[in-house]
């Protein structure tokens, strides 16, 4: 009943976010609390061929940004289903996490997500498409949202950014986009299918990929604790114009607590990190370093410290993937 209650409270719903950014090969600055990491002046890495060149910012049309409002008809839906949660919670073998007695010191959090949390940047004639993602697995998958990809086709290349500020890493096409999405009625079920997967092609300077990546592991038993505090890690540009996108776009770190959540959802308070390009980003457990859910949606509200933060649950990324493939996230991965 909680989680619905501060739905209906948000009235605006919630809107979905895509951006994207190129990644550095350097190693990355300590980190600042809760603010954006500060420029480097490095140059910008040109995107190679066959990747079209960036759009001059006279002749490019704004950034998409896909957008998913909640009407009341979808925010009662969404109650119905959480008053159902508890009992499924259990059946699925919850762990609700025990919160070790110290929590991970920022530069801890950061220095995991810096090798980890990509930015996606994608350009189909004269429009732009950011966002931002997570590697899962040490050949190369990356998990982002399922609006993020939507209208890709799986020959499709997006660039893939790092670093602070984003620079060229690699290349990725989709492996994994849920027909649930495509089918869903309702603008619910679109949310809990919100789920795509992509695999990196190449390197950015043309290099094969490593024999293994960094990569954050998914445990679909995970689930956290009503007011826990979780780090966010994306890549936001709400407030940043193209040429800052394209030259200047850090990674993001924040925190956000827990407010409730459901089998499939969270919904957390969240300050700085709920703006347009953080679809995809990534809730990391405080304590354990862990992954803890996949960044969809935020509500509406005008003022960004105001704004809820929806993320898809571990539970949730692997019951899309395995409805969608037959095989268990970990095994799809494997394969």
């Amino acid at each position: 009943m909680r989680f619905l209650v501060y739905l209906l409270i948000i009235l605006a719903g919630f809107s979905f976010f895509v951006y994207r950014q190129e990644t550095p090969a350097e190693p990355s600055a300590p980190i600042p609390s809760l603010s954006p990491l500060p420029p480097v002046s490095t140059p910008l890495i040109e995107t190679p061929a066959p990747v079209p060149d960036p759009i001059p910012a006279e002749k490019s049309t704004p950034l998409i940004q896909p957008k998913l409002e909640i009407d009341p008809t979808t925010l009662n839906q969404i109650q119905n289903e959480i008053n159902q949660a508890g009992g499924i919670l259990k059946d699925i073998g919850q762990q609700t996490a025990i919160l070790p007695a110290v929590r991970l010191t920022q530069q801890e959090l950061y220095d995991k997500a810096v090798s980890r949390v990509v930015n996606f940047f994608c350009q189909q004639g004269n429009q732009i498409r950011a966002a931002s993602g997570i590697i899962i697995s040490p050949a190369g998958h990356i998990l982002t949202n399922a609006h993020v990809a939507e209208g890709f086709d799986d020959n499709f290349e997006c660039a893939i950014r790092q670093g602070s500020p984003a620079r060229n890493l690699a290349y990725a096409k989709i492996v994994m986009f849920p027909k649930t999405y495509t089918d869903a009625l309702t603008r619910q079920e679109q949310a809990d299918n919100d789920v795509s997967i992509w695999k990196m092609t190449r390197l950015a300077n043309g290099d094969p990929l490593p024999e293994a990546m960094d990569y954050y592991s998914i445990d679909p038993t995970y689930y956290p604790e009503v007011n826990q505090p979780l780090s966010t890690f994306s890549y936001p540009s709400e407030l940043l114009g193209y040429e800052t996108i394209l030259k200047s776009l850090n990674m993001f770190f924040a925190e956000t607590i827990v407010n409730d959540f459901d089998r499939d959802l969270i919904l957390s308070s969240t300050g700085l990190s709920s703006q347009v390009g953080s679809s995809g980003g990534i809730l990391v457990d405080v304590y354990t370093n862990n992954f803890a859910g996949l960044i969809f949606a935020v509500s509406k509200d005008a003022e960004i410290n105001k704004r809820k933060l929806f993320s898809l649950t571990p539970f949730s990324i692997n019951r899309v993937t395995q409805a969608e493939t037959g095989l268990a996230l970990s095994v799809f991965l494997g394969n």
